[in-house]
C-alpha cells in the first residue's frame, strides 16, 4: 500500500513537473549570459557604392564569422582576400551578399557606416555544411581586473557608474546608455573589441568596499585570493587579470584567465598604443573561450548520452529551474525527466561534444555543484556508465542564487546586448534592403 501511495504521488509530482516546465519554457530560461545581436555587423564604408558595398558584405561576414567560430586563421579560409586567385577549400565563394539578410546605411559623426544583419539559417548551414564549432549566445560572464603603470602611478581601470549600496544590484554587462558615459583610452577600446567578439565584459567598481578586500600591489602580484576575495559581489563566470606597464615607447601586458582555480590561459602582449594593447587582450581572452565553449554541428550518430542525478531539489520552482537551466545549454539536444524521488531528479539527457564541454557549460550556473558520486541510498553504486550512458551527479545549491553568486532569478532573462550605439543615433539614409 505504501508502495503504491509513494508511486501516485510521484507520478503526481511528475506532472506538476510538466505543466510547471511548459510555464517556464514560455518564460525563457535562466542562463548566466545570452548574448544578443550575434549576426549583427558594422562596418566603416567610403560611400555607397557597388564595389564597396560588396567587399562591405564580405567584412560583415568575416565579423559575424570570427563571433561565432572564435578562429581568425579559419575564418580568414572561409572568406579570403579577394585576389583574383585560387581559392580556398573551405571558401564560401564570391558572393557574400547571399548571407545579408537586410542592410541600410548610417552616420557615425563623419564616418558612413553600413549595418547588416546576417541570416541565422544561412549562416548556419554554411558552419554545419563545414563542421565548423560554433559558440553559441549562452556565454560566460567575464569580471576583468584590469591595472596600468603609468610609470609609476597605478590605476585601476574601473566602472564609472557607482550605485549606492542600497541600490547595489547584483554587478551587470554594461547596456548601450552606461556605455555612452564610460569613456577612456583603456576603456573605448575594451568595450568596442568586446562587442565585435561577442564578450560580455564587466569591470569591477573599484569603490571602498573593493579596496577594503584587494589592494593594487595584490592585483600586480596577480595575488588570487584577495582579488577572488574582492569579485565575489560580482556575479561572474571567468575571471581576467591584466596588468599593463610601459615597455619603451610601447606597452607591455601581462595577463591570466581563471575559471574558479583553474587557470585557462595566460600570456604577455605588447603593443605601441593602448588601443592595441586592449584589443590583442580581448582578441586573446575570446579565442581562448571560443576553443573551450564552441560545439561542433551536431548529428545523430555524434550524440551522446548520459544520466544526470541532481539531489537537494526541493519544491516545483527548484525542479523547473533545473531543468531550463539544462535546456539551453548549446551542447545539450534533450532533456528527459527520468525519475523523482523526494528531492531527487533524475534526467537523460541527449548532448554532442566530448563530456568536458558539457561539464564546462553546465558549470556556468553556479548553483549546480559536481559531486564525485551518488548521494547515499540515491541510486546503486558501481560502474559510471550504463552501457554507452555516462553518469553524472550533482547538487543544487538553490541559496547561491540569492546571495548573488550566480545567476538568479533577478538574471532569468538578462540579455545582452552587442551593439554599444543607441538604436537610431547619429541619423541614417534610407534602408537599402
Amino acid at each position: 500500500m505504501g508502495f503504491r501511495v509513494q508511486l501516485g504521488i510521484d507520478r503526481l509530482r511528475m506532472g506538476l513537473l510538466a505543466c510547471g516546465f511548459l510555464l517556464l519554457a514560455l518564460a525563457g530560461s535562466v542562463q548566466a549570459v545570452v548574448v544578443d545581436r550575434l549576426y549583427d555587423a558594422v562596418v566603416p564604408v567610403e560611400d555607397t557604392g557597388t564595389d564597396v558595398r560588396q567587399e562591405a558584405f564580405r567584412e560583415a561576414l568575416r565579423q559575424v564569422l570570427l563571433r561565432l567560430t572564435g578562429d581568425p586563421a579559419r575564418v580568414q579560409r572561409m572568406v579570403p582576400d579577394d585576389t583574383g586567385g585560387e581559392q580556398p577549400q573551405e571558401a564560401l565563394g564570391d558572393h557574400a551578399a547571399r548571407f545579408i539578410e537586410a542592410f541600410s546605411y548610417r552616420r557615425n559623426g563623419k564616418q558612413l557606416e553600413l549595418h547588416a544583419t546576417l541570416s541565422t539559417a544561412a549562416v548556419g548551414q554554411a558552419l554545419a555544411d563545414r563542421q565548423v564549432p560554433v559558440w553559441g549566445a549562452t556565454r560566460p560572464r567575464i569580471l576583468l581586473w584590469f591595472l596600468v603603470d603609468g610609470r609609476g602611478e597605478r590605476k585601476l581601470i574601473h566602472r564609472d557608474n557607482i550605485l549606492p549600496p542600497f541600490l547595489e544590484k547584483p554587478m551587470q554587462p554594461l547596456d548601450s546608455e552606461a556605455l555612452a558615459a564610460e569613456r577612456g583610452p583603456w576603456k573605448e577600446p575594451l568595450w568596442e573589441t568586446s562587442r565585435q567578439r561577442g564578450m560580455p565584459l564587466a569591470l569591477p567598481f573599484n569603490d571602498d568596499r573593493d579596496r577594503a578586500q584587494v589592494g593594487l600591489s595584490e592585483i600586480w602580484g596577480l595575488f588570487q585570493e584577495p582579488i577572488r576575495r574582492a569579485s565575489r559581489r560580482y556575479p561572474h563566470d571567468v575571471m581576467a587579470i591584466a596588468r599593463v606597464n610601459r615597455d619603451g615607447d610601447g606597452w607591455r601586458a601581462r595577463w591570466q584567465l581563471r575559471r574558479g582555480d583553474d587557470r585557462i590561459a595566460d600570456g604577455v602582449t605588447r603593443a605601441n598604443d593602448r588601443a592595441d594593447v586592449a584589443q590583442q587582450l580581448v582578441n586573446a581572452w575570446a579565442d581562448q573561450l571560443a576553443g573551450r565553449y564552441a560545439v561542433a554541428p551536431a548529428s545523430g550518430e555524434a550524440l551522446r548520452s548520459a544520466r544526470m542525478l541532481i539531489a537537494d531539489v526541493e519544491g516545483l520552482g527548484p525542479y523547473a529551474a533545473v531543468r531550463q537551466s539544462l535546456a539551453g545549454l548549446e551542447p545539450i539536444r534533450s532533456v528527459q525527466i527520468d525519475a523523482i524521488h523526494q528531492d531527487r531528479l533524475t534526467l537523460e539527457l541527449a548532448f554532442n561534444g566530448d563530456l568536458r564541454l558539457l561539464l564546462d557549460y553546465i558549470g556556468l550556473d553556479e548553483r549546480m555543484v559536481l559531486m564525485g558520486g551518488p548521494p547515499d541510498g540515491a541510486i546503486p553504486s558501481g560502474s559510471t556508465t550504463d552501457g554507452d550512458a555516462l553518469r553524472l551527479y550533482y547538487r543544487w545549491d538553490q541559496d547561491r542564487a540569492a546571495i548573488g553568486m550566480g545567476p538568479g532569478s533577478d538574471e532569468a532573462q538578462e540579455i545582452v546586448p552587442l551593439d554599444s550605439a543607441e538604436e537610431g543615433s547619429g541619423g541614417s539614409a534610407p534602408s537599402l534592403q
